[in-house]
Parts: C-alpha cells; sequence; structure tokens
C-alpha cells in the first residue's frame, strides 16, 4: 500500500521539476540561452536522474526550448537567420563530438566539468 507521503513527495517533485522547467524555457526566451543550465540540475536533483542521463535528456529538453526561443526571436525580428543557421551547423558537428566524449567521462567527471564552467560564465558576466 502507499503512504501518503510518499505520494505527496512524489507531486512535489513533480511540481519542482515542472517548475525548474518553466524557469528554464524563461531563461532562454530571456538571455537568448542558460535553459540547459537549469534543466540539468532539475533532471539530475528534481527528478532524481543520474549524472550522464541528466545531462543527456537537457538536450531532449532544449530542443522544444530553442525552437521556442526561436519563435520568440523571429516574431521581434531580432533573429539573424544566417548567423543562426551557421552556428546551428557548427553546434550539431560539436553535439554529435561531445555525445562521443559523454561514454568516455568518468561518474562525477561531468558534474565537475558542468559546474565548473557555469562559475566560469558567472563569472564573466559579472566582471
Amino acid at each position: 500500500m502507499v503512504k501518503k507521503g510518499e505520494v505527496v513527495k512524489k507531486v512535489a517533485k513533480k511540481a519542482a521539476t515542472v517548475l525548474l522547467g518553466v524557469l528554464a524555457g524563461a531563461a532562454n526566451i530571456l538571455f537568448g540561452g542558460g535553459g540547459g543550465m537549469l534543466a540539468v540540475p532539475a533532471l539530475q536533483y528534481g527528478a532524481e536522474v543520474d549524472e550522464k542521463r541528466a545531462h543527456a535528456s537537457a538536450i531532449e529538453v532544449m530542443l522544444p526550448l530553442s525552437v521556442a526561443s526561436a519563435v520568440a526571436y523571429t516574431v521581434r525580428g531580432v533573429w539573424d537567420v544566417t548567423l543562426g543557421l551557421t552556428v546551428s551547423a557548427g553546434a550539431v558537428v560539436g553535439g554529435a563530438i561531445g555525445a562521443l566524449l559523454l561514454k568516455k567521462v568518468p561518474k562525477g567527471g561531468l558534474s565537475l566539468i558542468f559546474y565548473a564552467v557555469m562559475v566560469y560564465a558567472g563569472i564573466r558576466f559579472l566582471v
């Protein structure tokens, strides 16, 4: 028999994960990126997904986020299509390389690299 407290805990975790998803979408549209920085911790800690699966699943989450961001920027008339497509081509190549490297990164190493990049980016934004 399922206890009431367990159900409440599961619902709260789902709600927190959805809220972080909303925040990831808002960050992506407001800042032109950054949604993945929120999606990874949401998946890893909110949804209790292991490290590598959280990073890989964040890519899945980023597709609709990126499409929504592109639509928002296009509607506002601030998207440079040529630049976007050029960078996208490079991103596809980088994504393929990253997928190959993901298999080789030891457990715990991925989070260390991810959070180091987040801290570096945060410092760069402040300076």
